[in-house]
């Protein structure tokens, strides 16, 4: 039971760790903000990663992502990844990346499975290799070690572990792990945005090696990348028969600085975008949106801007909305009750979006 130090609140859905209810987050921004820009400093400062983007005066400018952060002599940026080194940026290169990979059977536990060609057989037989689930298959996981957000909730925390001065992992062996029966490549994390140069080399080597053969190239993101990073990201997945999964974590500002410790301006003006590329290729659906249902904070209000940017753009777009486990630093919150999945459920009916998802349903609880 967590108690809100604005309004006194008690509710098993406000976090102790955040301290504001979501409704007095957004009514008292301007005074609340500054706390929780400290916690969010205070959480990267636990892990050795810079506290805030670098603004260095005179520094090299990385445009990689929407902090274009500026780096100092010796400075990281943001995501721990780049460094100005003798002044030049330093980091991920085709050879090696800060990065682990492994092969997971299809169908997998993918945002996108309801409609992929994986999980669905969606685009047999160009796309896919059957008309069904692609049992006997597997995707080719790729997992990049740094985010350049900091959502208190990460499922996936422990990339943060490693030391910003660890040496690159030689990627070499990725490419001889592309195996015949891999019919997909997935990356995730943290985020494949801050390292996409190598994801983006690696991507066109692959699909060089399996010239005329399935090859998907996919991507969990939290859309926060350049956009002309992101739009190449897009154009490899629309010629490979893949698909860009755009997290988007909140739509108002203040919850979104809450939760992800970041602004979300980018994620929204690049989902518009990628929502007019995939109109190249309906099927099967190119850009897929998921929202993680954070008890208390992606509440009604939440839900109801996301779902009318999202039929504002498409009906079609398939958004997947995934039950929440309490972990990392919200480990005090109760998972996704069944009320709330319902609610989130019945506002994208509400919208007219057509093509949905309820994910992590054995998470789903009487909580609240």
């Amino acid at each position: 039971m967590g108690r809100c130090r604005s309004c006194h609140r008690e509710a098993p859905t406000i976090s102790d760790k955040i301290g504001f209810c979501v409704a007095c987050l957004r009514r008292h921004w301007d005074e609340i903000s500054a706390e929780i820009a400290d916690l969010h400093r205070r959480t990267r400062r636990a892990f050795g990663l810079p506290e805030e983007p670098p603004r260095s005066q005179g520094g090299i400018p990385c445009r990689l992502c929407h902090h274009f952060c500026r780096l100092g002599e010796g400075e990281f940026g943001y995501c721990g990844v780049w460094q100005n080194l003798k002044g030049r940026l330093r980091g991920p290169h085709p050879g090696g990346a800060f990065v682990s990979w492994y092969l997971d059977p299809l169908p997998t536990n993918c945002v996108a499975d309801f409609v992929c060609p994986g999980g669905t057989g969606a685009g047999y037989p160009r796309y896919a290799h059957l008309p069904g689930p692609e049992r006997g298959y597997a995707n080719l996981a790729v997992f990049y070690e740094a985010c350049n957000f900091n959502c208190l909730y990460c499922q996936n925390w422990h990339f943060k572990l490693r030391k910003l001065t660890a040496p690159l992992v030689p990627t070499a062996k990725m490419l001889s792990d592309l195996k015949d029966h891999v019919a997909c490549i997935c990356y995730f994390g943290g985020d494949p945005g801050p390292q996409s140069p190598h994801a983006l080399s690696f991507s066109k080597k692959a699909l060089a090696r399996r010239e005329g053969k399935i090859l998907r190239i996919c991507w969990e993101t939290n859309g926060a990348e350049n956009t002309p990073i992101i739009r190449e990201m897009m154009r490899l997945s629309l010629a490979s028969g893949g698909c860009v999964k755009v997290d988007l974590k909140a739509f108002s500002e203040p919850v979104h600085l809450t939760l992800c410790g970041v602004p979300n301006q980018m994620t929204l003006k690049n989902f518009e975008m990628l929502a007019q590329m995939a109109r190249e290729r309906p099927e099967p659906p190119a850009l897929i949106a998921s929202t993680l249902l954070v008890p208390g904070y992606v509440d009604e209000e939440e839900l109801e801007k996301i779902a009318a940017f999202l039929a504002n753009l498409s009906p079609e777009i398939p958004w997947s909305l995934l039950a929440f486990y309490p972990t990392f630093y919200l480990d005090d919150l109760p998972t996704t009750s069944r009320r709330h999945a319902e609610m989130a459920l019945s506002i994208a009916r509400s919208h007219g979006l057509k093509r949905l998802n309820l994910g992590n349903r054995h998470l789903l609880s009487e909580a609240y």
